[in-house]
């Protein structure tokens, strides 16, 4: 099992492995995040973090600000219907965030991500 918890903690003192780190690994330190902080500051830990570890990685161009404030958004209105919810019982109960449809769903392949999309948290293009 995933320890979230330690991954946040590698995140927020600049530990994190970029090479290792999955996508459900995203969505349970934003978990992790939400939990401990308010929204803005979640928002802004994670952000910082995972910009800094693709940067540690080599890869400054793969941080995506609209991705990341998108999952950010939609874990936290989730987070609000299911409180207190364990990080390993939300990421199971939230299969389209794993999948990445919950976001895909929002915005076009080219509005998400482009060069600007990387810079500045876009809103979605697409109808619900």
């Amino acid at each position: 099992m995933t320890d979230y918890a330690k991954l946040y903690d590698d995140l927020t003192n600049g530990t994190l492995d970029a090479a290792t780190f999955r996508h459900a690994d995203h969505i349970g330190v934003a978990h992790q995040a939400l939990t401990r902080a308010g929204f803005f500051d979640a928002v802004t830990t994670v952000a910082n973090g995972i910009a800094a570890a693709a940067q540690r990685a080599g890869a400054d161009g793969k941080f995506n600000a609209t991705i990341t404030f998108a999952y950010m958004s939609l874990i936290a209105e989730r987070m609000a219907r299911m409180p207190k919810m364990s990080t390993q019982d939300f990421i199971a109960a939230n299969p389209d965030l794993a999948s990445g449809q919950a976001v895909r769903r929002l915005y076009s392949a080219g509005r998400m991500t482009s060069d600007t999309a990387r810079d500045i948290a876009l809103l979605p293009d697409l109808a619900l």
